[in-house]
């Protein structure tokens, strides 16, 4: 966790990765298929993996050094796209996290931090809140929160680890 955690600490997030696939069979423009269940997080060319595990109910986060997928499927490049102008309120400026807030976290071992959802909040303000879902990991503003925290059970109960950095 610590390794994770420093990586964060000590750099800006660079560009946020989706993965996916295009089909080879195609005519014409290659349209881009999005596969949700894993995300990618770019800081000063370190990797940090975001990755909807356990039916997709958690996410599992760890160190990578290379952006990876698994596809089943025939006929297919595997791809990514970078997605931070579409995430960051302003792609432009130095987007640094202040604040790591994990609910139901989870430390399995010292590469791999899993918990129930993620908020990550800049030191512009802005939050990006991540949390699993049967379509893939959903990202987004304050308004996601609010969804995920909706659709949870009556019994569920949600223990936050605030981490500031």
């Amino acid at each position: 966790m610590k390794e994770i955690l420093d990586i964060i600490e000590k750099n800006f997030i660079d560009e946020i990765y989706l993965t996916g696939f295009v089909d080879t069979d195609d005519i014409g423009v290659t349209e881009f298929t999005a596969l949700m269940s894993y995300l990618f997080f770019e800081f000063d060319g370190q990797l940090i993996k975001i990755e909807s595990v356990d039916q997709y109910s958690k996410l599992s986060i760890s160190k990578t050094v290379s952006v990876q997928l698994e596809i089943d499927l025939e006929d297919v490049i595997p791809a990514k796209s970078r997605i931070s102008n579409i995430i960051f309120n302003n792609p432009l400026i130095d987007n640094k996290v202040a604040e790591i807030e994990f609910f139901n976290l989870q430390v399995d071992n010292n590469s791999e931090i899993t918990c129930d959802a993620l908020k990550i909040i800049l030191l512009n303000k802005q939050e990006i809140f991540l949390d699993p879902s049967f379509l893939g990991i959903n990202i987004g503003p304050s308004e996601v929160e609010k969804l995920w925290r909706d659709n949870q059970g009556v019994d569920y109960v949600v223990t936050p680890t605030r981490i500031k950095l």
